[in-house]
């Protein structure tokens, strides 16, 4: 009889609610009956939900007794379900004996913090360890104010200080090795483990026949994308590139109409900005394959933006920034642009770096295994029966 595999998520948008889906998409190929169950079905967002939701008792319960899984795969949880909900599946855990699997997408099983960041001067920095609770106390952990971030302490030491609740977890799968670095700081080396998440990206190459460079960003239009900073940075400069250039941003947010205020300026610098706004997958896809590079400026470490590994599919350099899980994806390839920072003089070394040159087909052989889905199935599976 198939293993029954229910798959658990905040969000089904996002990134990790397109890697539960994903996941649960693969392992549904390899005969196993799988299940879903995600917070924005019953919540929205608030915050006594957020530190300690009772509805999602009652629902996860109903849930594991219709669905009775066998191993139970969690991506993102805190901010709709909160973990009090991980008491019912530690009770259920402990009752049948099924298997439960987390994948890392963010800092939180580890800190407080779970972008390891916090607000100075209203420039955010980051943590370079997990932080202890005296030194949380004392940082601004929310842009908005102190308060904001201290709810994040009154969430998180209850449920994983008092009650230790991070016991209902078998095993941490980490997307990057540079989670899973920071995730074995808090938990034994044997039930932590990299697997790269699964993506629906198919391999293509880059169709561009021209001298022209096309960069291209794939996502929310925030504060902590980069992307408006990177733009804002490229227009104060006042450098003009020696290349025509055009950048594709895709996707809205907060920062469409300010981003839509430097299109003018940038064209006196012989760049060209498309705002694409919300687009489907398969455009995105056309898309990238007509870009020679793939952008992401974050401001936040990233773990593992799948963004990046889309636009190396579709064959696309890696134009991003020198930290996190960015730079771990990047350094894999030889061609990549990375940015310490967005100064005068970081701007000036990506212009004269961009060029329409192929990234070494070897080296893009090498990713393209790294991050395949054929990969993914083999390390959950080995999880599964161990």
């Amino acid at each position: 009889m198939n293993k029954k595999i229910l798959v658990i998520s905040d969000h089904q948008g996002g990134g990790a609610g397109h890697v539960a889906i994903q996941s649960g998409l693969l392992l549904s190929d390899q005969g196993y009956n799988v299940d879903y169950i995600f917070g924005d079905d019953f919540f929205k967002f608030n915050a006594i939900g957020y530190c300690c939701n009772y509805s999602a008792i009652d629902i996860i319960r109903k849930k594991l007794a219709i669905s009775k899984p066998d191993i139970i795969l969690i991506h993102n949880f805190d901010h709709l379900w909160s973990p009090l909900f991980l008491i019912e599946i530690n009770k259920y855990k402990e009752k049948t004996g099924a298997k439960v699997i987390m994948t890392v997408h963010d800092y939180h099983i580890i800190s407080a913090s779970n972008s390891l960041s916090y607000y100075e001067n209203a420039e955010k920095k980051f943590f370079k360890e997990p932080p202890s609770f005296k030194v949380l106390l004392t940082k601004k952990l929310d842009r908005r104010s102190y308060v904001y971030g201290l709810a994040r302490l009154v969430q998180w030491y209850p449920y994983y200080s008092v009650l230790n609740l991070q016991k209902t977890f078998d095993h941490f799968m980490c997307p990057s090795e540079f989670i899973y670095k920071q995730v074995v700081k808090r938990f034994d080396p044997s039930i932590v483990s990299i697997v790269h998440n699964p993506t629906s990206a198919t391999i293509s190459s880059c169709q561009l026949d021209n001298d022209n460079v096309v960069i291209t960003f794939a996502g929310r239009l925030s504060k902590d994308k980069g992307i408006y900073d990177f733009i804002k940075s490229m227009a104060d400069s006042k450098l003009v590139s020696p290349k025509n250039i055009t950048i594709n941003i895709i996707g809205k947010g907060p920062y469409f109409n300010d981003l839509e205020k430097l299109v003018d300026i940038l064209k006196a610098q012989n760049i060209t900005i498309v705002l694409h706004g919300l687009q489907k997958f398969e455009i995105v896809k056309s898309i990238f394959e007509n870009s020679t590079y793939v952008l992401l400026p974050s401001l936040c470490y990233e773990n593992a933006p799948l963004t990046l590994i889309e636009g190396v599919f579709a064959g696309c350099k890696i134009l991003t920034m020198n930290y996190g899980g960015m730079a771990e994806i990047a350094n894999k390839l030889d061609d990549s642009i990375l940015m310490d920072d967005f100064s005068s003089t970081s701007i000036q070394m990506v212009l004269g770096k961009l060029n329409t040159n192929k990234e070494k087909q070897a080296t893009l052989n090498d990713f393209y295994l790294d991050y395949s889905n054929d990969s993914y199935i083999s390390k959950v599976e080995k999880l599964f029966h161990n």
